[in-house]
């Protein structure tokens, strides 16, 4: 569909999702101290994108039909809504290590909604045994947490990490069949866009908006806030957006073995987030079994 780049660009496209998402889970963390998660979200994603937009428009980026709007929509809404949005939302109470191994199941989804919905292979038996492993690391570190007196993680928080795991697998498979521009960055600008409106309007029932003030907002969530809108989406969601258009999902799916290593050990070494035995055996356990589905997916 789309013409193969260079190799150095699809290096360097690896290079910014390896050590830039790797470190949005701890501006995540900060952003949403005195940042509420939707609100935060929402104008991270309503910036970005209409920047963008604006300045590829200038740049002489051919308009986007209507229908390929609609696509951006839902893409938008499965990856940065449904997506990003459960997972900041999470970690207002789950820490951002922890949260980060969660959403490394991610491939695993993509497999599953990629046999269940998108007509693609049934998962071989070593693909099984991943999928299987990785659903075990989870029941390893979060299981114990919730039964656990004085919780370390909170159950609705976990949860919405698991969702978001699935939201972003059904993103990924939208995005790869989906009639979007031919310019990835214009693609995502799009939907960064939509899915910022939405998460804004989103933001009144949940009640992120009352008692809200600017005043009340800290330097280090606003710090945070700004990462995410200049690393976090323009180089990272643009960044991945080209990798999923020009790779395997398998392949691009690699950056779940590098995010949670990154993510953990700034949470350790940065906020101070615990770093125990359970910790370490179910990121290596996860991390393995996404090695194996990844490794042994289907080519092509």
């Amino acid at each position: 569909m789309w013409d193969k780049p260079p190799a150095w660009t699809i290096a360097a496209a690896f290079a910014a999702l390896y050590v830039i998402w790797g470190t949005t889970y701890l501006a995540i963390g900060m952003m949403v101290k005195t940042i509420p998660p939707y609100l935060g979200a929402g104008s991270r994603f309503l910036v970005a994108g209409t920047l963008l937009y604006v300045f590829l428009r200038l740049r002489g980026v051919p308009r986007p039909t209507a229908r390929q709007w609609g696509w951006a929509a839902l893409a938008g809404i499965l990856l940065l809504v449904g997506g990003n949005g459960s997972i900041v939302w999470a970690q207002k109470t789950v820490p951002s290590g922890i949260a980060s191994i969660i959403v490394a199941t991610e491939p695993i989804w993509i497999v599953l909604v990629s046999w269940l919905f998108f007509k693609g292979g049934r998962p071989t038996l070593l693909e099984a045994a991943g999928i299987a492993g990785g659903l075990a690391g989870m029941a390893l570190l979060v299981g114990p947490a919730l039964f656990a007196q004085g919780r370390q993680i909170d159950p609705f928080g976990a949860g919405l990490l698991v969702f978001a795991a699935i939201s972003w697998g059904f993103g990924s498979m939208v995005s790869r069949h989906a009639n979007l521009p031919e310019s990835a960055p214009m693609s995502m600008g799009m939907e960064m866009t939509v899915a910022g409106i939405l998460m804004l309007f989103l933001a009144l029932p949940k009640g992120d908006w009352a008692g809200f003030a600017l005043s009340g907002v800290s330097r280090t969530s606003f710090l945070g806030w700004l990462y995410l809108v200049v690393f976090g989406s323009w180089f990272g969601f643009v960044a991945f957006f080209f990798v999923m258009r020009h790779c395997r999902p398998s392949r691009a799916a690699t950056y779940a073995y590098i995010n949670p290593v990154i993510a953990v050990l700034l949470g350790w070494f940065v906020a101070g987030e615990p770093l125990t035995a359970r910790v370490l055996a179910s990121a290596a356990i996860i991390l393995a079994s996404v090695a194996v589905v990844v490794t042994f997916s289907p080519k092509g």
